[in-house]
């Protein structure tokens, strides 16, 4: 059953992931079109808008990233350690990221309340909420890994890299 939850949830964020960059790319380069082709219409927040969808889209890899075990590891030490050394690292490793990444949640949440506290807008003409666009997909990416993470622990993954995996010199 978790199996097939974390199958379709990886579907459904590789389409949102795409969909997302599919829809920044049309605005940056319809915003760059229109600047070229008619300079009197052009809009001042092609740019901004273009962002917000790849910072949205780029939360969202980070627990897809878990899923595929595509983090960044370190292997050149690791491959010199016994094979027991390695698993009782990679669930350090383990424990230490969640960690990690649950401190980035509370610490992301805190950033999104202030900026909404100081009603942090956009330069552009569409003076958008900064709290929404730039500071609220941290902590829902972190809450999002985690959630992965709890799915893939419940399935009997080690989230954060198969360290005991990592072949040994001379292998």
């Amino acid at each position: 059953m978790i199996t097939r939850i974390l199958t379709i949830w990886s579907r459904i964020e590789t389409f949102l992931i795409g969909l997302l960059l599919i829809i920044a790319l049309a605005i940056f380069l319809g915003g760059g079109l229109l600047r070229v082709l008619s300079p009197g219409n052009a809009v001042d927040w092609a740019t901004e808008v273009s962002i917000y969808f790849i910072i949205w889209a780029t939360v969202l890899a980070g627990a897809a990233i878990v899923q595929e075990d595509r983090h960044l590891h370190t292997e050149v030490f690791i491959a010199a350690l016994s094979p027991r050394a390695r698993r009782v690292l990679g669930w350090a490793m383990s424990i230490f990221a969640i960690a990690f990444i649950a401190v980035m949640l509370v610490y992301g949440w805190q950033a999104y309340e202030f900026a909404n506290l100081l009603d942090e807008r956009s330069g552009s003409s569409l003076r958008t909420p900064q709290g929404f666009a730039v500071f609220l997909p941290l902590p829902v990416g972190m809450a999002l890994i985690l959630v992965r993470c709890a799915l893939m622990l419940m399935n009997g993954q080690r989230p954060f890299g198969h360290l005991s995996d990592v072949p040994e010199r001379g292998e």
